[in-house]
């Protein structure tokens, strides 16, 4: 992108070339014409960070005229050094499209950085006063911004701040609410797998009696905010030391589990997810902060960079701290620090497999699901089955997938009967898979970073 400082006679140029620009498509297309720029103050009216705002405000103006119902006949645009520049020539009377557009910038959380332009089709440009609507407001004070303009109430660098401050904000709080959901999805994709061995699917509660289908949709709904904080909390902690990053977001880990056990009526839902999403959600804050691409390889080597500083108590309290100083079994606190490798070589790849080969979410996760229980070490199924019948029950899984790698819904319903009779129950392996869910998830979005 060229970067150049912006000379007056540059942006005299570009002003005489847009109103050229103007003039022809209003005689080639007889209609309405908007002219979208950003208000942007100082020699650089371009950069990375300000054509995504532009970016943003094309989506809008697309989505509001879909809405209205107003058809694009031309649109055109212009990056530059001098700024971005965009037209559309629109079907539709000139005074709804200019309270279309007044409306964006009035309203929309970037409307102050947008100049949405609109000439009717004998070019006179149309005025917001026109509309009953007040004069455009300063992008620091709030007062008109024709007045803090003529008087040069503002410095340029204030105003530059302020831009960068505004739009940095803005795609931090989008790109947390987006991961959030993405979480949220992923939770509710792994509890609706059915059948499941001996847990909550949408035929039965598996083994669990205090919860069912319903129990988890309240748990994961209202966990879904403390996702977007642990995301902003990794944008935070971006040129912190992976301890220091680690000790933030188990405050608001600790703080998502009393709103589970609210949400719940006391019952423990997703404890497990929590950690292991909130570290996920946590690991892509600090890979949005550095500006780095979001991939399995980069999310899950972050995880394990933090998570490298969850200790367990020298006085075991958990039935995961027990396995774990009895028989060394790490269960997802292991699993997380070492950046889950099961996940990585295993539960995403092979998931993403399926899927791409036309099994349902149902029939994916499921395999997929069998396959990490015949790998981990699943303190939750250990605690129930006891230590020597976990490991008898992996070695027949282990069995049974070498056989038949792709096992149908029959098997996987027999062996939801089997655990559900013994009171089973495989929750780590559930949170894996919700883990591999987000993985794909996060992947298959454009432009995150």
């Amino acid at each position: 992108m060229d970067l150049r400082e912006v000379e007056l006679s540059d942006m005299l140029n570009a002003r005489e070339a847009r109103a050229s620009r103007q003039r022809e498509l209003l005689e080639q297309c007889q209609s309405p014409l908007i002219s979208f720029t950003m208000n942007v103050a100082g020699p650089v009216k371009n950069s990375e960070l300000i054509q995504k705002g532009y970016l943003e405000g094309l989506e809008r103006l697309r989505m509001q005229m879909d809405c209205e119902g107003f058809s694009v006949l031309h649109f055109e645009e212009i990056r530059a050094f001098t700024g971005n520049e965009a037209f559309f020539a629109v079907d539709g009377p000139a005074r709804e499209v200019k309270q279309l557009t007044c409306q964006i910038e009035e309203t929309d959380e970037l409307g102050r950085l947008f100049d949405m332009d609109v000439l009717a089709p004998d070019g006179r440009k149309l005025d917001r006063s026109e509309l009953g609507l007040p004069l455009r407001k300063c992008l620091l004070c709030g007062g008109p911004a024709a007045e803090c303009a003529s008087r040069r109430a503002h410095t340029v660098q204030e105003l530059q701040a302020h831009t960068r401050e505004v739009l940095e904000g803005y795609f931090q709080r989008a790109f947390a609410d987006k991961v959030a959901g993405l979480a949220l999805r992923s939770l509710l994709y792994e509890v609706s797998v059915t059948p499941k061995p001996g847990l909550v699917d949408r035929a039965n509660a598996g083994s669990h009696l205090d919860m069912d289908f319903y129990t988890f949709l309240r748990s994961a709904s209202s966990l879904t905010p403390w996702f977007r904080e642990m995301t902003l909390t990794g944008i935070c902690c971006t040129h912190e030391s992976p301890a220091a990053a680690f000790r933030t977001l188990n405050y608001a880990g600790r703080q998502a589990e009393q709103a589970m056990l609210r949400a719940t009526g006391g019952v423990n839902a997703h404890k497990g997810a929590i950690f292991s999403m909130g570290l996920l959600c946590g690991a892509a804050g600090r890979l949005y902060g550095q500006g780095t691409a979001l991939n399995a390889e980069s999310l899950l080597n972050e995880c394990a960079a933090l998570a490298e500083y969850s200790r367990r108590s020298a006085s075991p309290r958990t039935a995961g701290e027990r396995f774990y100083q009895a028989h060394g079994v790490g269960g997802i606190r292991g699993e997380a620090a070492a950046g889950f490798p099961l996940v990585r070589e295993l539960g995403r790849p092979l998931l993403k497999t399926l899927l791409a080969e036309g099994w349902s979410p149902d029939d994916a996760g499921g395999i997929v699901l069998l396959h990490l229980m015949a790998n981990a070490g699943d303190t939750c199924l250990i605690a129930r089955a006891g230590y020597e019948r976990w490991k008898t029950l992996r070695e027949q899984l282990r069995r049974t997938l070498a056989g038949e790698p792709r096992p149908g819904r029959e098997f996987r319903r027999a062996l939801d009967e089997e655990f559900i009779r013994c009171g089973w129950s495989a929750g780590g392996c559930a949170d894996l898979l919700a883990i591999c869910w987000m993985l794909l998830f996060l992947e298959e979005q454009d432009a995150l970073i």
